[in-house]
């Protein structure tokens, strides 16, 4: 599944433009339920961000000056427990009209039978496929089925955090320390001699939720792959996924990163990044709204970091240069009772003013590309290469056994986190990391060779 980093929220705010919205979603979309007696929509959504109720009451409200007669039940659901409630909604238990999902959640669910498929009208209103993100609409289905259960909502996209005064120590530009695999390392390692009391790096370690996403982005660019294009196979313990894998674990093995890195997870990583105790980590937009919150509010406290973040995108590998897309989808149960009032709230939440605000609220990116295009982010430095990485992004396989090979997977990679800290200090074999993922792979075919061959 992919968690969602909690950040402050961001400090903006919008009046709803409504003629913006009557454009995106028609005039239907516009029209008051008056005529009918009022509906209310039982919504689960996780806690996004640093103030979830709050920055989800804003999207509530301006819906309801649209549709005054449809009335928003919106209840958080943690994220521990999220997936088992929402898979006995579809069971027949307890169950919301409309729910968030995680982007890695969505195949499984909908083999289950358990989400209501958009119509190509609904999708249509809402600027059609087109008007996402790919890495973001890829997620929006089962493979092969030809349906789309889960919208797009909000884009989580990795990059390299910096420190824009350390990187001047260095003598380097942005375009010299992160353009590919050499020149980040060389990078890290001037940073060891001009700033020896900073780590180089920082990153999440073997008890992190994400280790496989953050690992994934080296064996993409190493010109490796998680999957075979039909999803029929493991590729992930390829020449090239070996090799990408070995690039990522060498830089600790080599002593550019913080020593405690691998026992710490992503909210650790952020936080020692925002203390200064780090040159870069590898995170998300959620930093931007850390370093423009006053501490007061939940912001990071070191003025020295916040006014000299910035941000890279992953560097190049030989196989090219791409990063982690995830997030979360909106998904209409198929036992909500209200089908056509869930669509207008969905709706809602990808129209252009909802996407900008909910995301900068929660520090995330919109999932459509006009909402991308917006001034918010296109005028911002900070959120360029999130923009560009994003368009480059890529994510899990859309097939139902994902749910199987997603803990496999970060196994067997937590268990090459294991054999690095096991080392004393020496880089990993190209034989050692190879076994952990060929044991990986032998499982995940496994589960594979029990489902039909699907296309991408």
């Amino acid at each position: 599944m992919t968690h969602l980093a909690r950040a402050p929220r961001a400090l903006r705010a919008f009046a709803p433009a409504l003629l913006s919205v009557a454009v995106l979603l028609g005039p239907a979309a516009l029209t008051s339920s008056a005529q009918s007696a009022p509906v209310t929509l039982k919504v689960w959504y996780m806690p996004n961000g640093g103030d979830p109720p709050g920055a989800m009451q804003v999207e509530i409200d301006a819906f309801n000056q649209l549709h005054p007669d449809i009335q928003i039940d919106a209840q958080v659901v943690d994220w521990g427990s999220a997936f088992t409630r929402i898979q006995t909604g579809i069971q027949g238990g307890d169950a919301p009209c409309i729910t968030q999902v995680g982007t890695t959640w969505v195949p499984g669910f909908t083999a289950m039978g358990g989400f209501r498929a958009f119509t190509p009208a609904e999708i249509a209103a809402m600027g059609g496929a087109s008007n996402f993100v790919p890495a973001s609409w890829a997620t929006a289905g089962l493979a092969g089925s030809g349906d789309v259960t889960a919208v797009p909502w909000f884009a989580d996209v990795r990059a390299v955090a910096y420190r824009k005064d350390i990187l001047a120590q260095t003598g380097l530009t942005p375009d010299q320390a992160f353009k590919d695999w050499p020149s980040f390392e060389s990078t890290l390692a001037r940073v060891k001699d001009v700033a020896p009391n900073v780590a180089p790096l920082v990153h999440p370690g073997k008890n992190d939720w994400n280790v496989w996403q953050n690992t994934s982005m080296w064996i993409w660019n190493a010109g490796g792959d998680l999957l075979s294009p039909d999803y029929a196979q493991a590729v992930f313990d390829s020449p090239a996924a070996v090799h990408g894998v070995s690039e990522f674990t060498s830089l600790y093995s080599k002593g550019l990163t913080a020593p405690d890195t691998l026992e710490l997870n992503s909210a650790q990583t952020d936080q020692k990044f925002g203390d200064g105790k780090a040159f870069a980590e590898f995170s998300g937009p959620w930093l931007i709204s850390n370093a423009r919150t006053d501490p007061s509010k939940g912001g990071w406290s070191n003025d020295q970091v916040r006014r000299n973040l910035a941000f890279a995108e992953f560097p190049s590998g030989p196989g090219g240069s791409y990063t982690f897309v995830g997030g979360s989808n909106l998904a209409i149960l198929n036992s909500c009772p209200n089908p056509a009032e869930a669509v207008a709230f969905v709706q809602y939440l990808v129209s252009p003013e909802s996407q900008v605000r909910y995301a900068l609220d929660i520090g995330m990116l919109p999932t459509t590309q006009q909402a991308q295009q917006d001034g918010n982010f296109v005028g911002d430095p900070l959120f360029q290469p999130f923009l560009s990485a994003a368009a480059k992004g890529k994510s899990s396989a859309p097939i139902a056994q994902w749910g199987q090979i997603e803990p496999t997977l970060q196994e067997q990679l937590q268990a090459v986190w294991d054999d690095v800290a096991n080392n004393k200090g020496q880089p990993l074999s190209d034989e050692q990391i190879k076994a952990r993922l060929d044991a990986a792979a032998r499982a995940v075919n496994g589960y594979l060779a029990a489902a039909p061959t699907l296309t991408n």
